[in-house]
């Protein structure tokens, strides 16, 4: 595990290809109960609030500012289930903290799977690989890629690997909780 402005073990040996991230804390009591009550409970307030608290974390640090924010976005059947997209949510209060624009629908989900969380780490980057899709470019471009929660970083990495594809020079992670590796 690193602390702020360090790159963990797992990272040097595998570097993933987003070019830097930042979360507010890690996915533990309590934390976590914000975001089952955000995502399971229909509480897309909370994600507003993770919004607000990595926009004004991402200005205070003196990280690059973005061209864009990028929310990971969710299958159709998992949006009309939950009714929202929690990453959307906290992109649009990051993109209004940074003054920069967001895209909703730049990326899609073209594929719904099986829930990442219910799966055991090592199946998560099968279960994610293809499910994504992008029709914008995004030449040169840096983007910023807002998620919930990043727990193996599968779906991130399939989701930046797709922005790469579309020209972005660099992609960064924004997430309001990550899964410690000794979860």
């Amino acid at each position: 595990m690193a602390r702020a402005g360090q790159v963990c073990g797992h990272c040097l040996l595998h570097p993933p290809a987003w070019a830097g991230a930042m979360a507010l804390g890690d996915y533990r009591f309590p934390n976590d109960q914000f975001i089952l009550r955000m995502k399971f409970g229909a509480e897309p307030a909370l994600g507003r609030w993770f919004g607000d608290l990595l926009g004004a974390r991402w200005a205070e640090a003196g990280m690059p500012l973005p061209d864009r924010i990028v929310p990971v976005p969710l299958s159709r059947e998992r949006l009309l289930e939950r009714g929202f997209n929690p990453a959307w949510e906290m992109a649009r209060r990051i993109a209004a903290a940074l003054h920069r624009p967001a895209q909703a629908h730049a990326l899609q989900r073209v594929r719904h799977g099986t829930a990442q969380s219910s799966l055991p780490l090592d199946a998560r980057s099968r279960n994610i690989r293809g499910a994504y899709a992008c029709s914008a470019r995004f030449d040169g471009q840096t983007l910023l890629l807002v998620d919930d929660v990043m727990t193996s970083g599968a779906t991130l990495h399939e989701a930046t690997r797709v922005l790469l594809r579309q020209g972005a020079a660099a992609v960064w992670i924004a997430v309001a909780l990550r899964t410690p590796r000794d979860f």
